[in-house]
């Protein structure tokens, strides 16, 4: 298990939100996945369970072919949507409250809500700079199987949460990331 409910909700609503719609088989879906992803696909996702690694990077993969016709930057929007959507549900504190101290806020709330949505996980992150011109690198241990693919998402995600610490500055930030090894992501990002 590795990927709260949260984060992999919407992955299996938009799978069989595409099977409905006739975009995507059923018949490909059983030839493509493991059983027990399947199965997941008709199970009601509670948001507080753990749910494997491997299904939400298979679920995704599918998403990231059919609809999103192979964009990464379809998968980074995946994740700025998730963030909006997370943060509306209210089920997350460090998603609460006042936003004006970008510099003081962002590093531990990422800190402390990557490992509330991703399992096994370390995330440190550096601040550098002041006002506009803060930059951050955000390390992140992960297990091995966490899914590559999913990296793109978690972008997205961390890029919404610090354009809401940058809200009423000049300039937003913008994140990259890169997998350095099997068992680390890098997150970096900038107004410069």
């Amino acid at each position: 298990m590795g990927v709260k409910g949260t984060a992999i909700e919407s992955v299996v609503a938009d799978v069989n939100r595409l099977v409905e719609e006739g975009r995507l088989a059923r018949e490909a879906l059983e030839a493509r996945l493991p059983a027990s992803d399947l199965q997941l696909l008709e199970t009601k996702i509670v948001p507080a369970l753990w749910y494997p690694y491997g299904s939400y990077g298979r679920l995704m993969e599918i998403l990231f072919e059919v609809e999103g016709r192979r964009s990464t930057e379809y998968l980074v929007e995946r994740g700025r949507r998730a963030a909006e959507r997370v943060r509306a549900m209210g089920i997350y504190a460090q998603l609460k409250g006042d936003w004006s101290n970008w510099g003081e806020r962002v590093g531990p709330i990422l800190a402390t809500l990557g490992p509330a949505m991703y399992k096994d996980t370390q995330w440190r992150i550096e601040m550098h700079g002041i006002g506009d011109e803060l930059s951050y690198r955000l390390e992140v241990d992960c297990p091995a199987e966490f899914p590559d693919i999913c990296r793109w998402p978690t972008q997205g995600f961390i890029e919404y949460v610090s354009c809401l610490y940058a809200t009423g500055r000049n300039r937003k930030p913008r994140v990259r990331s890169e997998r350095v090894s099997p068992e680390r992501m890098v997150f970096v990002a900038s107004t410069r």
